[in-house]
């Protein structure tokens, strides 16, 4: 019965700790504005709405490269916005995801150096 008592008071005076799990970033939140837009963003332009053939002519890649850019599987997706069976892509989302991707690929290199 001891015993017994002794974790039956244990129990009773254990709490929960303050912060169950450390706090680790979240390593989609940087994909967040392409996957989920904010709800008050400017409105589109006619002219800024581009098919996948002017996308790939644009940043001169060809149109496959485009499509598989648009696949939910695709490791950094391309922001595009999807019509039925249409992919169509804002111009200024595709400038921004392409800011990111390249802040991103500078910061994983720090190290190299400039030859002279």
């Amino acid at each position: 019965m001891g015993l017994m008592r002794v974790f039956l008071d244990r129990a009773r005076a254990w709490r929960p700790p303050a912060d169950p799990l450390p706090s680790k970033p979240d390593p989609a939140a940087k994909y967040y504005p392409f996957i989920n837009p904010p709800k008050v963003i400017a409105p589109i332009r006619p002219e800024d709405i581009l098919t996948p053939e002017e996308v790939a002519a644009r940043l001169k890649v060809p149109e496959s490269w485009v499509y598989e850019k648009t696949r939910a599987r695709c490791r950094n997706p391309i922001p595009c916005l999807r019509l039925g069976r249409y992919v169509r892509f804002d111009w200024q989302a595709v400038i921004m995801w392409l800011t990111a991707a390249a802040a991103e690929e500078n910061a994983t290199r720090p190290g190299l150096q400039k030859k002279r």
